[in-house]
C-alpha cells in the first residue's frame, strides 16, 4: 500500500547554505532507504525540489510489531515497486538520473541489504554513481532541504526516533559532535511500547496514536504520576519512564479495565515526562547563565552556545506537536528566544527517501563506483561516513 506523500516542493538555494557542498543545476538523485520497516524511494533535484517520495508501509497487525525477518521479505517486494513509482511520478527514466544514494546504516541489517542492493544493482547496470548515507546524518541535514532558510553551522541536533535520542552538534557537513546518547531505550521505542500496552492498535504509528489520545486529556487536568529521568546529566534514559507506566496500567488490571480518559492521562503524562528531559538538555546546551547546575554544553565544547543560532529536531518523534510547542516554549523561556527551531515537514520526520537524496547532493563529492561497502548495523554518528568492507576488517 503506498501512502500519501506531501506535493511535490521547490525550495531556492540561498546565502545561508554557503559552506556546503556546491551542487550543480539539474543535478538528479533517486534516493533509497530500508532502514526499518518502511520501503522508500525519491527523486530529488539538486535546486531542492522533490520531484517524488514514495513511502511503502508494513501492515504489522499479525507479528504485533516489527519482526525483522518478515521485515526484510517485505522490502523484497516493495524496494522495486517503490523505485518504480518514485521514477513514475517525477517523470524521469533512469538514465536522467545522476546519481543513487541509498542508506548504509545503521538500521536492521537485513533490511538495510535489500535496499543497498537494489542501489548497487541499478548503479552497475546503469553506470551510475553512488552516495552512501549514514540515516541519522540525513535526518539531521533535512531541514537544509526543506526550510526556506535553512540553519547554518555550528547547529545543535535533537535525533529522536525509534532507533536513536541523542542531542548533537553540527559543526559541519562532516563534522558531528554528540553531546548527549541514551543509556538504554529510545524514546520513539518507549513510545511503541506504551501504545502496545494500551492497546492503541496498528492503524498508524504508535507515537501519533499516543500523541492523539494525549490531545484529547484536558489542559491543566490532573494526571498521573511518572517520573521526569536524567535532568541535568549529559545522557537520556527511557526505561525507568516505560517501566512506571507498565506498573500504573498492570495496577489498573490491565488496559482492557482503564478508560478512555484515563489512558488518555496516561498518554499525556507520558508525553510530559518523555519530552522533560529533551527540553532540559537542549536548554542547557543553549544556555549563557553560568548558574546554570549540572551539564551544560558550555562545559563540554570548545563551542560557545552564543555561536548557535539554530535547534534542528529531526526523526520520527519530531512529529509530535506537543513536542514542537514544548521545545519552542522551553527556549523562550530559558532565555534563547533568539534561538531559531527548525523541524522538517511532518512527511520528512519519519524515514523517507528524500533524506537520502538530499543528503546524496550535499555528498556529492564523496560518490563512488565501489559497490564492496557492506551495511553497517550499528553506526556511531560521529564516525567518518562510508565504510568498506576493507575497512570494517580492520
Amino acid at each position: 500500500m503506498r501512502l500519501p506523500v506531501a506535493a511535490s516542493r521547490h525550495f531556492c538555494l540561498g546565502s545561508q547554505t554557503r559552506g556546503l557542498a556546491s551542487v550543480a543545476s539539474r543535478r538528479l538523485i533517486l534516493g533509497i532507504e530500508s532502514s526499518c520497516d518502511d520501503s522508500c524511494a525519491s527523486v530529488v533535484c539538486s535546486d531542492r525540489t522533490i520531484l517524488s517520495s514514495v513511502v511503502l508501509r508494513q501492515d504489522h497487525q499479525d507479528t504485533q510489531g516489527i519482526h525483522p525477518l518478515h521485515a526484510a521479505q517485505a522490502h523484497h517486494r516493495h524496494v522495486p515497486v517503490a523505485i518504480r513509482q518514485a521514477l513514475d511520478e517525477a517523470a524521469v527514466r533512469l538514465d536522467d538520473i545522476d546519481g543513487i544514494a541509498v542508506t548504509q546504516g545503521p538500521g536492521m541489517p537485513g533490511c538495510l541489504s535489500v535496499g543497498m542492493a537494489a542501489a548497487k544493482a541499478l548503479a552497475s547496470v546503469h553506470s551510475k554513481p553512488l552516495v552512501y548515507v549514514h540515516h541519522m546524518h540525513a535526518h539531521a541535514l533535512t531541514p537544509l532541504l526543506t526550510e526556506p532558510t535553512p540553519p547554518t553551522f555550528p547547529f545543535l541536533t535533537l535525533l529522536v526516533s525509534g532507533g536513536h535520542t541523542m542531542l548533537v552538534l553540527a559543526h559541519t557537513l562532516y563534522r558531528f559532535q554528540v553531546l548527549a546518547n541514551t543509556l538504554d531505550d529510545s524514546i520513539g521505542n518507549s513510545f511503541d511500547k506504551l501504545a502496545r500496552e494500551l492497546e492503541l492498535g496498528w492503524q498508524c504509528a504508535s507515537g501519533a496514536l499516543v500523541e492523539q489520545l494525549a490531545a484529547t486529556h484536558p489542559r491543566g487536568a490532573p494526571l498521573p504520576p511518572l517520573p521526569h529521568i536524567m535532568l541535568g546529566q549529559p545522557s537520556f534514559s527511557f526505561s525507568g519512564l516505560r517501566s512506571a507506566s507498565t506498573r500504573l496500567i498492570q495496577a489498573a488490571g490491565g488496559a482492557s479495565h482503564l478508560t478512555t480518559s484515563a489512558k488518555a492521562a496516561l498518554a499525556q503524562a507520558f508525553q510530559e515526562a518523555a519530552f522533560a528531559p529533551l527540553e532540559d538538555k537542549v536548554v542547557r546546551a543553549l544556555s549563557i547563565d553560568p548558574r546554570l547546575r549540572g551539564w551544560r554544553l558550555a562545559d563540554s565544547s570548545p563551542v560557545p552556545p552564543t555561536a548557535i543560532h539554530s535547534v534542528v529536531c529531526s526523526g520520527g518523534v519530531a512529529s509530535n506537536a506537543y513536542l514542537r510547542e514544548r521545545l519552542r516554549h522551553a527556549l523562550d523561556i530559558g532565555g534563547r528566544p533568539d534561538v531559531a527551531l527548525h523541524f522538517p515537514p511532518v512527511s520528512l520526520c519519519v524515514d523517507n527517501a528524500a533524506m537520502i537524496a538530499w543528503a546524496g547532493h550535499l555528498y556529492w563529492d564523496d560518490r563512488t563506483s565501489d559497490l564492496t561497502p557492506h551495511v553497517v548495523g550499528k553506526w556511531p554518528l560521529d564516525e567518518r561516513r562510508r565504510r568498506t568492507s576493507e575497512s570494517h576488517a580492520k
